[in-house]
């Protein structure tokens, strides 16, 4: 085969290569990002509408109706979906999976425009997001301080949200909770009345009092000077001092005369808490195909710093963080990978009884693992679980090619040829079977790269990453590896049987694996000599195995335990925010008994629905507990059982 003879003639330059792509697949490890799953994006599209001070009804008869009639006739859509609320009307857009999300995304764009005249007065500029998986918090912090909850708000807002969106990777930081401050004006409907005036009149006059408008350019002394007229308000005594109108006399009636200014904060429809203290929650979302990990470990390290020059009195607690579950996992993983390898080498040094056979298959499989992390690099993916699952299951695949060939050319080398000729003619024999063995794996998994559906955008880098390994795994085989076998292997001595059945280490291993010949001849005469008994018991045993599949469960992707889970409440439609927070802390009361769970946060007002209220409960590690999440679960379901 030439490109073994070229191996095995040229061993400096195999090496060479061999080391080349040893340095690119370490290189391709340092800049491998970490991930729970695939980034993977779905043409789903989601449209959210503000209706200031309109109910359900008039949400979707004005706002969501229209939405949908615009929306619905895109080619490509397959469902439309719409919910209508108080003040805020949300229409989903789903499209065929087949369709392109930022197409799709245009598409719907595009639909607003023609539609946005439509809509009635006070109607907000629609909200236009696509549906990313990946676009889930991968941090949630917690603010709490004795202020008051304009000014956490403002701490939040001003403070720490800009100094986290500035981090590399950060893709947004949504805030939960607080208030913000609001300058209101409490009008006497009797005094605007004697003066002939509406409160819809006072407001857009006030509207036109608080502006800044250009007043152009002064030159003086050789120098220019921008001019404005600065009339926005600052204060709420600029609110009171705005005149009116005047009477006869010359007196002039200002706000103050027929309302009150209030310097107080804005409606809030959203309370946060964390274990029953108020708190103002802020979620940390990462841009799409960004290291969720490397993200992660910025933003806690900027927070930290910006924690220190707080003050004692502000805590700023990180309470739910997905980068150590991604962490825990993919450690397990790499573990799995390195503890089956260094089996699979063990398990050819026990078969083959040869130290430098085995030295040869130990330098192939790291090599075939390294390659691939180029490959993977370049093809765009990153560590996750689909990746390191595809790598784990391909170790014992790895391996397979470089045992068939060094297994053929230890045969010739017992035949009494010398390493360069046994290393040529075992590669030689053996090409054509081990190129079938590895194209039919690649015949297999292949097609799972390239599945239709859901289940297809996640199986993708599983299928190619473990193509790309047998298939580096095919060229180490065939060059790395006979190269090494003419190198470092020795003739065999002819008797090295005999001597070996009577050493002390090698001797017990030999003589069982002459025993287990003996047995597998014994099994192999009976299967020939009772064919059709052999074939009925085949039949049999693969009829059985159909049969149990419908009692296997079938779900999606299998639950893991990262340490939290949520619970979700609904209370009568039309139930006040107030009562809805009571009954948010009966629930939160019973919850921090359950064992096992640490911290308990609340969100009351779930968009902003007084009705619907959340709570996460983050327990104690996987590690640490002997319970379930499944089991803690229950325990949750049990503990508000009796909530009414």
């Amino acid at each position: 085969m030439k490109i073994s003879d070229v191996a095995i003639d040229r061993p400096v330059f195999t090496t060479m290569a061999a080391l080349a792509v040893l340095v690119m697949g370490g290189l391709a490890v340092t800049r491998l990002g970490v991930d729970l799953f695939p980034d993977v994006s779905f043409p789903v599209v989601a449209i959210t509408t503000v209706y200031p001070g309109s109910g359900p009804a008039e949400v979707e008869q004005q706002v969501t109706k229209r939405l949908e009639d615009a929306v619905s006739t895109i080619n490509g859509v397959e469902i439309v979906r719409s919910y209508s609320r108080d003040s805020v009307s949300v229409v989903v857009v789903q499209f065929k999976l087949s369709a392109d999300p930022l197409e799709a995304n245009s598409d719907v764009r595009d639909r607003l425009q023609a539609v946005r005249p439509t809509l009635p007065d006070g109607v907000k500029e629609p909200l236009v997001q696509k549906f990313e998986p990946s676009a889930a918090p991968i941090l949630t912090y917690a603010v709490r301080a004795p202020r008051s909850q304009i000014e956490l708000t403002r701490l939040v807002d001003d403070v720490l949200r800009p100094a986290v969106e500035s981090i590399e990777g950060v893709g947004s930081v949504t805030i939960r909770g607080g208030a913000e401050r609001e300058i209101q004006v409490e009008f006497e409907q009797a005094k605007l009345q004697a003066l002939g005036m509406s409160v819809s009149g006072v407001a857009q006059m006030m509207r036109a009092e608080s502006l800044d408008l250009p007043g152009g350019r002064l030159t003086f002394g050789g120098k220019e000077f921008s001019i404005k007229a600065a009339g926005r308000f600052s204060s709420p005594q600029d609110v009171e001092d705005v005149v009116l109108t005047s009477r006869p006399d010359g007196t002039q009636i200002r706000v103050r005369d027929v309302a009150t200014v209030v310097d107080g904060h804005n409606e809030v429809r959203t309370i946060t808490r964390v274990n029953g203290q108020q708190a103002v929650l802020f979620d940390v979302m990462k841009q799409a195909g960004s290291n969720t990990v490397a993200v992660s470990d910025a933003v806690v390290v900027r927070l930290n710093e910006l924690a220190a020059v707080q003050g004692s009195d502000t805590h700023i607690t990180l309470v739910s963080q997905q980068a150590k579950f991604i962490k825990n996992n993919i450690s397990r993983l790499r573990g799995h990978l390195v503890v089956g390898g260094l089996l699979a080498v063990l398990v050819i040094f026990i078969f083959m009884l040869d130290v430098r056979s085995t030295l040869i298959s130990a330098v192939a499989l790291p090599t075939s693992v390294i390659a691939t992390f180029f490959v993977i690099w370049q093809l765009g993916f990153s560590f996750n679980i689909m990746t390191m699952l595809a790598l784990t299951l391909a170790i014992g695949l790895l391996i397979d090619d470089s045992v068939v060939v060094r297994e053929n050319i230890f045969r010739h080398l017992e035949m009494g040829q010398n390493p360069i000729e046994a290393a040529r003619k075992g590669t030689s024999e053996i090409a054509l079977a081990v190129l079938a063995t590895t194209l039919t794996i690649c015949a297999v998994f292949v097609p799972v790269a390239f599945m239709q559906g859901m289940v297809g955008l996640f199986f993708k880098q599983f299928g190619l990453t473990l193509t790309a390994a047998v298939l580096m795994s095919l060229l180490i085989s065939f060059t790395l590896d006979p190269m090494m076998s003419a190198r470092i292997a020795q003739r065999i001595d002819p008797h090295r049987h005999e001597k070996m059945r009577a050493h002390w280490f090698y001797g017990p291993p030999t003589k069982f694996f002459e025993w287990m010949d003996d047995e597998y001849r014994t099994i192999l005469r009976f299967a020939l000599t009772w064919r059709k008994s052999t074939i009925a018991g085949a039949i049999a045993l693969f009829v059985g195995s159909i049969a149990l599949v419908p009692f296997m469960g079938a779900e999606f992707m299998s639950p893991g335990d990262q340490g939290k889970f949520n619970i979700q409440f609904e209370a009568p439609a039309g139930i006040s925010l107030a009562e809805s927070d009571a009954l948010a802390r009966q629930a939160e009361t019973a919850l921090r008994k359950v064992p096992e769970v640490t911290e308990v946060i609340t969100t009351v007002g779930v968009d902003r629905d007084a009705s619907k209220f959340t709570t996460q409960l983050i327990t104690t590690s996987k590690d640490s507990r002997t319970t379930t999440v499944e089991e803690i679960m229950d325990g949750a379901r049990a503990a508000i059982a009796d909530l009414p």
